[in-house]
């Protein structure tokens, strides 16, 4: 599945799947240029990046910024003449609480960083992918966009407009040859994960923080390497045929995901 010539853009890139997708898009020779908020992250994650073999640039930025948007594409433009790939996985799991106990301006940031965010990076690369006459996006969702799990609901709404988000721009893109996809990394073994269960049953419920609770005994998390693999599968030729879906890694195998 090489992607040597391609130009990658992750988001959220400073640990988890994000870090692992751009060491994993690395090896298989794309340039990178990846964002998070947190510079060391950044930092720790380049250096792997690059003991892995790749080329990649460090932008430090909020998804939800389009002035900080605009920056990191224009960068990786000018940097390496083409945006071949975006993968929009920045996410934040929090408020975690019931709807009714929101504050406006907690539902505004869920919705931003989690909604917004992806559509501003979008809306952003589409123009230089429609003049490539190519281009692959990957948004990351989650199975609580298609399910309700109290008291993730601030998530879980967004995730279900990304959910859809990927369906339209699937069908407005496919006549570039643009396509857009939906991952589903499941639950995997990271620190937002870490962060989840830190909450404890009383924000989470007794049932819910058990559940949690009980994948981490029972090792069914999975390591976001793992997850990586399927993302270079979306940013590679071998998904040419594939746009407009949303789905986990098994889903993936009936359109010839292989691992």
């Amino acid at each position: 599945m090489s992607l040597k010539g391609k130009t990658a853009i992750v988001t959220g890139a400073g640990r988890g799947l994000g870090r692992a997708s751009a060491m994993a898009l690395a090896r298989e020779g794309a340039d990178l240029v990846i964002l998070s908020r947190t510079p060391k992250e950044l930092e720790e994650t380049a250096t792997l990046v690059m003991e892995a073999g790749g080329t990649v640039v460090i932008q430090e930025g909020d998804v939800a910024n389009p002035a900080d948007v605009r920056r990191v594409v224009g960068t990786a433009v000018e940097t390496f003449e083409s945006v071949d790939i975006l993968m929009n996985n920045a996410a934040v799991i929090g408020p975690v609480r019931a709807l009714h106990q929101l504050a406006p301006e907690e539902w505004a940031y869920a919705m931003a960083v989690n909604l917004t965010g992806p559509w501003l990076f979008a809306r952003e690369v589409i123009p230089h992918m429609i003049r490539q006459k190519r281009g692959k996006i990957i948004n990351v969702i989650s199975g609580l966009g298609e399910i309700v799990i109290s008291p993730f609901g601030a998530y879980a709404i967004a995730k279900a407009g990304l959910i859809h988000m990927t369906r339209y721009l699937a069908e407005e893109l496919k006549v570039h040859n643009i396509q857009v996809n939906g991952l589903d990394p499941a639950v995997m073994d990271t620190r937002m994960q870490e962060d989840i269960r830190g909450l404890g049953p009383a924000v989470l419920g007794p049932d819910v923080f058990a559940d949690f609770t009980a994948m981490k005994d029972r090792k069914e998390l999975l390591p976001p390497e793992r997850v990586a693999r399927l993302a270079v599968f979306l940013a590679s030729a071998e998904s040419d045929r594939v746009t407009g879906e949303n789905g986990t890694v098994s889903h993936f195998r009936t359109f010839g995901y292989r691992y």
